[in-house]
């Protein structure tokens, strides 16, 4: 009875976090594709949940009705394992590689093997194949074929493991900035480690209980990212900036050859985009300058951030020649991108930078200060380029 009970208690507790996390999700949803996958397999584990919590008090009754039940249920039950298993890989397929290309490959090659799984499951009160209830002691019994649902729930749980363990060692999966370490041990120990413990003890279906830990951990991560990122260009923003450099400011570590640079970068004549082509094209400005940033940088070590306005701040680890490279890099790749434009007005950019030289806030503070004058010095040379250009144009 004590075992009931516990398992009742740690089942209800589950329900709870899922219910508010469900909630918290479902009223602050941005609407986009991401967040309405994690919702479906909140949703999912819910419902799972209170099947499960059902379960408990059925299996082994004497009472006649519950006999049917239990056959409802279990079904149900094992389908809904299954379910959840596919949605959270579909979820995390989405939510590394960010290809709704990749889903749909996975759609084609998992649907096979999901629609044999549940015609078993459903064909069980005939067959007995998945699983049979005793009708003597409507207690749940395993069939010859009840290996498929392990093969099937963990076969994608390991696979979705694989895809978040990949996407942390390999560059080309990982998304640009990613940095959720949380996240990423969230989808890759919990369901895993969940699934492990209950190999060893199937009684318990702790792998639900890790995936609950899972939803919580990327919970919190969700709503830290949302404080430190620019709603617009979905950049590091300036909250996430000052955090970054107050880190640098407490290392210790110095090498005099290579150090962390302070880049500030602003959109020259943004203003007039805004008054000529309205605000709304503005906007569109800063995320086209911030999409190309993050492709340009998405490879390097570099740090990116929407400083406020139309500046941008990247802070970047490497010597004086290559601060000096990127600088060009960027005025360059920002003049290709002109040359391919579609829209009626030009985005260039002035860039200043500066090293961080020593250690402390001192050192860091007079980076940041520095690397702002100079982009102010960069920004009155542009000008005067783009406005002799102009007057030889005309």
């Amino acid at each position: 009875m004590y075992e009931l009970f516990y398992r009742t208690e740690v089942n209800v507790m589950c329900l709870l976090i899922l219910f508010w996390i469900s909630y918290r999700s479902k009223l602050l949803s941005d609407k986009q594709t991401r967040s309405i996958m994690y919702w479906r397999v909140i949703v999912s584990t819910i419902a799972l949940f209170i099947v499960d919590t059902f379960l408990i008090y059925i299996d082994g009754s004497q009472i006649p009705v519950f006999y049917t039940l239990n056959w409802i249920l279990n079904i149900l039950y094992y389908i809904l394992t299954s379910a959840i298993a596919f949605l959270w890989t579909d979820y995390i397929l989405y939510y590394m590689l960010g290809s709704q290309n990749t889903n749909r490959t996975f759609y084609y090659v998992s649907s096979i093997p999901l629609m044999f799984y549940v015609l078993v499951t459903l064909s069980s009160p005939f067959s007995q194949l998945l699983f049979y209830i005793d009708p003597h002691t409507n207690t749940f019994q395993k069939g010859d074929l009840f290996f498929i649902q392990s093969v099937i729930t963990y076969g994608f749980f390991t696979f979705s493991s694989a895809v978040a363990l990949a996407s942390f060692f390999t560059k080309k999966l990982r998304p640009p900035y990613y940095h959720g370490y949380v996240t990423f041990f969230s989808f890759l120990l919990c369901p895993l480690m969940g699934g492990l413990l209950h190999a060893f003890f199937p009684g318990a279906k702790i792998v639900w209980q890790g995936l609950t830990l899972a939803f919580l951990l990327v919970y919190i991560e969700v709503q830290f990212d949302q404080v430190s990122r620019d709603s617009l260009t979905d950049l590091n923003n300036r909250h996430a900036f000052d955090a970054k450099i107050n880190q640098i400011a407490q290392s210790e570590e110095y090498d005099e050859e290579v150090h962390n640079h302070i880049f500030m970068l602003d959109i020259n004549y943004f203003k007039e985009i805004n008054d000529k082509y309205g605000h709304p094209e503005g906007d569109i400005a800063l995320i086209r300058t911030a999409n190309y940033l993050k492709k340009l940088l998405g490879n390097t070590n570099s740090f990116l951030c929407r400083y406020g306005g139309d500046e941008f701040a990247i802070i970047n680890y490497c010597s004086c020649e290559e601060a000096g490279k990127l600088r060009l890099d960027l005025y360059q790749e920002f003049e290709k991108l002109n040359k391919n434009n579609e829209y009626p007005y030009h985005i260039s950019l002035s860039v200043g930078y500066a090293p961080i030289v020593g250690t402390g806030e001192s050192a860091v503070e007079e980076a940041v200060k520095k690397a702002d004058e100079e982009l102010y010095k960069e920004k009155e040379f542009m000008h005067k380029g783009i406005e002799q250009l102009n007057q030889l144009l005309t």
